[in-house]
């Protein structure tokens, strides 16, 4: 959620949507937006620890939140990914 905000406050309105679908045996949660986006060639990077994908004197940040989300899913059995289309949005 706070990634989102974050590349959707140089939106005129932000678009955010908390996303839970049942799929099986298993549950996907997301956050989607209306936000600058990413290249999905860059997919991966998002979730590499420090891997920025914007310049830190433009959006703050580590870098390590959400390779955090990725480790910790995959601890319990789980998986992280994104999707994103550049100045679309992105939903993680």
């Amino acid at each position: 959620m706070h990634n989102a905000l974050k590349f959707t406050r140089t939106r005129p309105q932000a678009r955010l949507r908390v996303l839970v679908q049942e799929a099986g045996a298993e549950y996907h949660i997301g956050v989607e937006d209306n936000g600058v986006g990413f290249n999905q060639r860059q997919k991966d990077k998002v979730f590499e620890l420090f891997g920025r994908l914007h310049p830190s004197g433009v959006y703050e940040g580590t870098g390590i939140g959400l390779a955090l989300v990725r480790r910790l899913c995959e601890r319990f059995g789980g998986r992280a990914w994104g999707e994103g289309r550049v100045d679309q949005g992105a939903t993680l």
